[in-house]
Formats: C-alpha cells, structure tokens, sequence
C-alpha cells in the first residue's frame, strides 16, 4: 500500500508539473519550465545564444576564494560547464566580463605588463574550454606601482559590437580624459582613440556608456554645481545640468538639452536598429515643507537623436498627473516617514527600471519605488553596535509616451516587497512587451488573488509580498499598449514551481522575441522560457 501511495505521489508531482512546464497562458506567450537541478554556483548573468539555448555566468566558491564557470544549457537543462581560465598571454590575468557575441563566448581578462594595463579576449568553444590564444583589444599606459585596470566592457542589445572605455591616468588638469577601442562582433577594430570630456572632472558624473545597435558610441553625463561625492552622496540640490556626447573619431559631438530649472535623475540610454537613439530620465524639483526639503518626481525626460543627422528629433518634459503623483506617491511616503529617524533624508527613490521603443516611435516604459531604511541599536552591556538594512521595493508606475509628445496613459500597478540585510533578490520585477501589450513579472502574495488567480485586492487593501511555501506566488500584470486597461492575475505558485522566481536574473533577449527566467530554492535552481508570439 505504501509502495502504491509514492508512486501515484510521484506521478501526481510529475503532471502538475507537466501542466505548468507546457502551459499557454494567453494567446500572446507562452511559458516553458525546466527541472530542478542543483546549481552550479551563484548565478551572474544569463548568456543567451540564437536558438533555445543560453549559457551562464557563475561564481563557485566562497567570497575570497572561488572560480568562474560558463555553464551550457540546452532545453533548459545543464548539459556541459567549464572553469574560466584566467590565464592570458601575460600569465594569471583578473577577470573582467564574459560575453557571448555573434555566435561564441568571449572572456575578458585584464593584466599589468611593464607598466601598461592590457585587456584580452579569450575565445571558448562550444566545448567550453579556451580556443586558441587570447587577443589584446584594448591598453593604455599607467606606471604607478599599485595601478589596476579599471576596464569598462559594454555590449550592443543586438550582440553585434562591443565597446571598451577606461579612463586615462595623468593626462587631465580638471578634465577627465577616456580611451576607447569599438569592436564588431568579429573583435575586428571599427575605431579607437581618445577624448577629454569639456568639463572639469570634479564636478561631473558619468551616467552611462552606451553603444547603439548600429555601433554608435553615446556618453551621458550629468554636471554638479559644487563638488559631488561620487560614492556615498546623492544630493539632488547639487545637480547643474545633463550633457549628451557622440563619441566618434575622438571628436565629441554634443547635443544641447534645454533642462531650464529642472533637476534630472536616473539616466536610461537606448537605441534601435534605425540608428535612433534614445535618452529618458526622472525629473522632478525640491521644495521645502515644514521645515523638511521633500524632492518630488515631476515626470519623465525625453530626447530623441536621429544619429543617420546629428540631429535632435525631439525633447521635453512629460509631466505625471499632478493628483496622481501627489496622492498615490507622497502621501504613502509621508506615512511611512514617520517611523524614519531620520526625517531630512528623501523618503523614496525612483528608479526607470526599463524602457521599449514601439514601431511607430512612441514609448512604453516604467519606474519603481524604492528606498533602503536603514536602523542601527547600541548594546550597552557589550558596547557593540547592529545594523538592520530594510529594503522596500514598492509600487510600479507604468506609462505610454505617444508621438504627441505627452502620456497617453499612466498606470499604478501596487505592490509591496519587504526584505532585512539581504540586498532584496526576489524583489523588484521584471517586464516585456510583444507591442501589443507590456507585462511586468513580480513576486506576490496569495491572500491578494481569489481562486481563479485573479487579483482581488484594491490598491489600499494589498498584501505585502511573502516568500512562504504556502503564500508565495509569481504574478504577471498585464497592460494593453493602445488603451492602457490592465489586468493581474496569478501566474503560478511556489507550490506549483517548487521553487521562487528571480525577476533581477530574468534575461530579455529581444532579438529572438523571448525571456529567459530563474528559479531558485536552497541549493538548486531552474529556468524557463517565455516565447513572446508576434
């Protein structure tokens, strides 16, 4: 009879999970799951290939001391995985990234040799072991003892060409000075050289390098009134003005932003395969109440470069409506300031977690709420002071920006993610349109759907997120593009899956119309495939 019970257990276990694994959601995805498997080590990065299949990027050992790995994964399943060598043609080199560009895995290692600092490729084959010697792509000249490679290595989102940036030591006066060398997938050289940004270094911060679809080079930089701590501060009343540089044949070409008193924060840099370059941003403006400075978001920033021209396309302010920022944002902040200590601080950052320019040139896109609280409580028998680190991922706030150059809709999707000391892995969300609709990915609370899985609760009402085996669920809010009605429902349930999904690993791979997903519960993991159908 015992023997009977296992075996109608397991193949109970193994049908559920069948349904799930092979499951139409709707007739825009459908999704994919693999089995749990043990992992190979801490996940870095998803490398996805042209098929299926993807490799990834692990970390095996402890904090000190460990590998990497490159695991190959066909099916979902693991099916081979090999140790980074981080041997170049100098010898035991530092690992900087991995990619995997046109249609193989490159390693880059970088190295000090006779006092110039020197970054290599190393080819890997489908066997994933080293293929041939490394190649130097990029070195600069620094002969101070304790001098380390400070190597930047970013990618096109079309795998196509790779861009590598450092900055230049000893050549500045107040300016800060970068080389740069622009690779095609091949690692063939398009162009390199070197530029000065026109300002003084020490009162500028680099937003973002980027290197477009069509292998453009754009810097985004914001200029700071007064010297601006680049590490620990944030001080949004220091901000002076946004610049945008095209980097090409060591000329700097900048496009003039009309800012006007405004104060713009967390740059997104895009583009797409029609050499449009995109740049959004959250402003907003300080103001003091009560004797508190409150920095309130006001909106979105846009502008638009057609880099086929040099030209400026279109720019301006989209602002949020008033209501709906005041209520739904400051108000819930000003509540939960009250247990704060302190009060000075800004109660709620605001991060543009993504950005999707449609067919016909409008925008979709989204923000979070989020903020780090930070509690600290004396010992006086031991004299030893302890820190708690709260993280708050909160509400989504989705929008359309149309061709009229204003919101054709805003949205709230409300959610409330709470984590202690842990950085919040399985916060935040992750999101994907098929241009129809977008979607965002997050995980949840069972009490906020009914049995159907559909979404129950009202924005007020919400229960925070909870990670237990009973109550954790993976939601899916969707969001039609042309009129802005949304729905939410329950996509599955960590009792379904066996495990709780990773949205901050989830890969997009846009070029194959599909997201590659994580899973992960004690010491094994999984992954799946969502196939966005056009």
């Amino acid at each position: 009879m015992i023997h009977k019970v296992i075996i109608l257990f397991i193949i109970y276990n193994i049908l559920s999970f069948n349904i799930l694994s092979q499951k139409e959601y709707n007739n825009n995805f459908d999704l994919e799951w693999g089995t749990l498997e043990r992992s190979p080590g801490s996940l870095l990065e998803i490398l996805p290939q042209k098929n299926n299949d993807f490799y990834s990027l692990r970390w095996s050992g402890g904090r000190a001391f460990g590998t990497y790995r490159i695991v190959e994964h066909q099916n979902l399943q693991q099916v081979n995985q090999g140790r980074v060598k981080q041997v170049a043609q100098s010898g035991i080199a530092n690992f900087e990234t991995a990619y995997y560009v046109g249609d193989r895995i490159y390693v880059f290692l970088s190295d000090k040799v006779n006092g110039e600092l020197v970054l290599y490729a190393q080819p890997y084959s489908k066997e994933l072991i080293p293929d041939g010697s490394s190649v130097i792509v990029a070195r600069y000249n620094n002969a101070k003892m304790n001098a380390k490679p400070n190597f930047g290595v970013i990618s096109s989102k079309n795998k196509e060409y790779i861009g590598i940036v450092w900055e230049i030591p000893g050549r500045k006066t107040i300016s800060d000075a970068y080389g740069y060398v622009i690779l095609d997938q091949y690692l063939n050289t398009l162009q390199q050289g070197s530029y000065n940004i026109p300002l003084n270094g020490n009162l500028t911060t680099i937003n973002e390098h980027h290197i477009s679809n069509t292998g453009d080079y754009f810097l985004s930089l914001t200029e700071h009134k007064r010297p601006n701590d680049r590490i620990f501060s944030k001080d949004y009343d220091n901000f002076k003005a946004l610049h945008v540089y095209r980097i090409k044949d060591d000329a700097l070409t900048e496009f003039s932003l009309n800012i006007e008193d405004k104060r713009i924060d967390d740059i997104k840099m895009s583009s797409n395969d029609k050499g449009i370059f995109s740049l959004s941003g959250i402003y907003g403006n300080s103001e003091i109440k009560q004797n508190r400075r409150k920095h309130l978001v006001e909106g979105i920033f846009v502008i638009r470069i057609d880099t086929n021209l040099d030209s400026i396309i279109f720019q301006g302010f989209i602002p949020f409506r008033k209501e709906f920022i005041n209520m739904e944002f400051n108000e819930k902040s000003t509540l939960r300031s009250r247990r704060k200590k302190n009060r000075g601080q800004e109660l709620y950052n605001y991060k543009i977690r993504d950005m999707y320019t449609l067919s016909d040139g409008s925008l979709v896109g989204s923000i979070e709420q989020y903020y780090i609280f930070e509690r600290s409580s004396y010992d006086s028998r031991t004299g030893l002071t302890s820190t708690i680190y709260y993280y708050y991922y909160d509400d989504i706030i989705a929008f359309k920006i149309g061709n009229n150059k204003t919101f054709d809709w805003q949205k709230k999707i409300n959610k409330s993610q709470i984590s202690t000391n842990d950085g919040g892995p399985f916060s935040s969300y992750s999101s994907f349109t098929d241009g129809q609709k977008l979607y965002f990915i997050f995980n949840d609370n069972l009490k906020n759907y009914n049995e159907e899985g559909k979404f129950v609760r009202t924005n007020d009402q919400c229960y925070p997120f909870n990670l237990s085996r009973r109550k954790n669920v993976a939601a899916i809010s969707t969001i039609d593009i042309t009129s802005g009605n949304a729905n939410r429902n329950m996509l599955f349930s960590r009792k379904e899956l066996k495990s709780i999904v990773v949205p901050k690993m989830f890969k997009l791979d846009s070029s194959q119309s599909r997201m590659l997903l994580y899973a992960l519960i004690g010491g094994k993991e999984r992954f799946g495939i969502l196939n966005i159908k056009k």
